[in-house]
């Protein structure tokens, strides 16, 4: 049987996982835009890898928060969850820069959101 806080410390290290794949990709999009790798490039990856996010910020932020009741960790990953869903509808406005300098920003609040609830949700078991 999985318990919700097993359940949410998994969600929280994949969270984790993708926000870090977020950074990479952001970072790595400009060296591999051509070539075999250009599919990488595509704004759908973005897209799809802030959807992903969002998914499982609402799945650990109301678990989380009823566990440790700690209002910065929704708000860490409320945050990051619209830092990067900023730059999916406003990158272009932003330019090259300012679209990677939200996507990892917005990236690490959402780590630095996963790592709080995971030590949170630990201290209160």
């Amino acid at each position: 049987m999985t318990t919700t806080t097993s359940r949410v410390s998994r969600l929280d290290a994949t969270g984790i996982c993708l926000s870090a794949l977020c950074v990479v990709h952001c970072l790595a999009v400009p060296l591999i835009a051509t070539g075999a790798l250009a599919w990488m490039a595509s704004e759908s990856i973005h897209t799809g890898l802030t959807v992903a996010l969002l998914v499982i910020v609402l799945a650990v932020a109301l678990p989380g928060y009823r566990r440790h009741r700690r209002a910065i960790v929704p708000a860490l990953l409320t945050g990051g969850v619209v830092l990067l869903g900023g730059a999916v509808l406003v990158g272009e406005a932003l330019g090259e820069l300012g679209e990677v300098g939200l996507t990892v920003l917005g990236s690490v609040v959402l780590i630095a959101g996963h790592v709080l609830n995971l030590r949170l949700g630990s201290a209160s078991a």
